[in-house]
């Protein structure tokens, strides 16, 4: 059969260069195809939102098929040894799993500031806090000292991001820097305050760089304790212990690689 001067064999052979064409543009990119990745999970009775043009789809998949697993021995510290009274500062709320959690426990749910440095979770932590109508402040700022910006890493792998000195292999920003005397000011938290901490290894230059305030101001502490370089969970819970606080409980978490510290005021 011949078509318009073709053969079949010429119309048959064109017919699959055009499915072979449509099937490129698809996979290039030329039609647009929508981001299969969910956008919210519900953990631990809260509605977490996240940007999957941001997050890593196997976080999002992780935390959507298994809830209760992130952030579990975190969670279990604050069961134990959160003071629902005492006001609360978080470093580190990431997608808002523990600040949500934390603040349906709070008999003044407006006194929790919770820090977040990366600009890309901004969207949709504000919505998980409208959503689940949270009364936690967030700061978008990161925990640092001597100097007013930092470099933080802003890649889809969420739990990994952190503030850096090289910028070559990864996405960073520049974002400005606060202290958690700064925050519990600016709050006028004063006295008993909660400090929570999961900041990737920072956790020991606030040990290391605001000892009077933790002295004085904080009875409580829960933190993710990371391994970097000559800082340990030992020599943590020394820096912690000489202020005054007892050691409460000491968990390794398998999963993440860090261990979870509680302390309190005797």
């Amino acid at each position: 059969m011949k078509i318009m001067g073709c053969s079949g064999r010429t119309v048959r052979l064109t017919a699959v260069l055009a499915l072979l064409c449509v099937a490129f543009c698809v996979c290039a990119g030329c039609v647009g195809v929508a981001n299969p990745t969910p956008n919210q999970a519900m953990v631990r009775e809260n509605l977490i939102f996240m940007d999957p043009d941001y997050v890593d789809a196997e976080f999002v998949w992780n935390l959507l098929l298994n809830p209760n697993a992130y952030d579990a021995e975190l969670i279990a510290a604050v069961d134990k040894y959160m003071p629902a009274e005492n006001p609360v500062i978080e470093l580190g709320a990431g997608v808002g799993v523990l600040s949500t959690y934390m603040n349906d426990r709070l008999i003044l749910p407006i006194h929790q500031v919770s820090v977040e440095p990366n600009p890309y979770l901004q969207s949709s932590l504000n919505e998980t806090k409208a959503v689940n109508t949270a009364g936690f402040t967030i700061v978008p700022k990161a925990i640092a000292y001597g100097s007013p910006n930092v470099t933080f890493s802003v890649g889809s792998n969420i739990v990994r991001n952190r503030i850096t000195d090289n910028s070559v292999f990864v996405e960073t920003v520049t974002v400005p820097t606060t202290t958690v005397q700064q925050l519990a000011s600016d709050a006028k938290f004063s006295s008993n305050i909660t400090l929570v901490m999961n900041i990737a290894g920072y956790e020991h230059d606030v040990a290391q760089r605001e000892p009077d305030f933790l002295k004085n101001n904080v009875s409580t502490i829960i933190s993710a304790v990371y391994t970097t370089g000559k800082n340990t969970p030992d020599t943590f819970a020394e820096r912690i212990k000489y202020l005054g606080f007892a050691e409460k409980s000491r968990i390794y978490d398998e999963t993440t690689g860090y261990t979870v510290m509680a302390f309190q005021k005797p």
